[in-house]
């Protein structure tokens, strides 16, 4: 529907870029990548001095996991637009996602540099995820603090917390956070039950846990529901690490590796240690 109304935008003004960027969006929502990329640069073309086209072409590629263009874009829209919060926060987003540890200074100062602009819950909250893979625990902690204090309502935050709490060896607060973690989760799943990385998500609190009956239940929901992504894959692979199960680890570590997720993310989770310098542990193409 969403799709037809920006189609007949276009209609009544061929050089609107702003139904371009709306048509963009239903067709990268309808699983048609390459008709999105098109249209998102047909967007920049009618409107090469706006900052906007270059950065939903940017956030586009993010997500494609095409993280050299997606750079070239935000930085054309951070030239365009240099007082802009937003655009500094979806280029440090891409620097992180590309999961290479040499981006990462960039990827603070990015932050930093949208935090100065406008102090908002999703900078704060990436910037303690990143100090996290970092392993700069202390300021994780405080920034993820400050995250919470704008919005405590996002179970990966509470997730990030416990990660760096147990960094720091301060083992009655990595619970108090798991608590709060599971609780955002339990509400969420009964909300959505169909959404595959929610499922194990709460998989992995209840491994944590030691609930294993619990924990595996959600394991294999997750996988039925969501069988190649590579979120589910890592949560399964540290929930049965958690869990004791270093074969069944493993094989979804790895698998959650070939399927693009980051070595670096790996490196920086106390809970995956011993998983990581396991001789078995095997990282093909990375």
């Amino acid at each position: 529907m969403a799709l037809q109304e920006f189609q007949r935008a276009l209609q009544l003004d061929p050089r609107n870029a702003d139904a371009l960027i709306g048509i963009a969006h239903a067709y990268e929502s309808a699983g048609r990548p390459a008709d999105a990329e098109a249209a998102y640069k047909k967007a920049i073309a009618l409107r090469p001095d706006y900052w906007d086209g270059y950065n939903n072409l940017g956030v586009f590629y993010d997500g494609q996991n095409r993280y050299q263009e997606a750079i070239a874009q935000l930085r054309h829209a951070v030239d365009l637009t240099p007082d802009n919060a937003r655009v500094y926060l979806n280029l440090a987003a891409v620097y992180i996602d590309s999961g290479d540890p040499k981006r990462f200074p960039e990827a603070e100062q990015a932050l930093k540099k949208s935090i100065e602009l406008g102090p908002t819950y999703p900078a704060y909250a990436n910037l303690g995820y990143l100090y996290i893979q970092e392993r700069k625990y202390a300021e994780a902690t405080a920034t993820v603090e400050n995250a919470l204090k704008l919005n405590d309502k996002d179970f990966l935050v509470w997730g990030n917390l416990a990660l760096a709490y147990q960094g720091l060896n301060q083992k009655e607060k990595v619970s108090a956070a798991r608590d709060q973690e599971l609780a955002l989760l339990e509400k969420a799943v009964a909300s959505n039950p169909r959404d595959g990385q929610m499922q194990s998500y709460l998989g992995l609190v209840y491994a944590q846990k030691k609930l294993r009956d619990k924990a595996l239940l959600r394991l294999q929901s997750a996988l039925v529901l969501s069988p190649d992504d590579n979120v589910v894959l890592e949560n399964v692979g540290e929930a049965y690490e958690n869990l004791g199960d270093r074969v069944h680890a493993l094989k979804y570590i790895e698998e959650s590796l070939q399927k693009g997720y980051g070595l670096a993310a790996l490196k920086s989770n106390p809970d995956l240690q011993s998983l990581l310098s396991d001789p078995n542990f095997r990282p093909k193409g990375k």
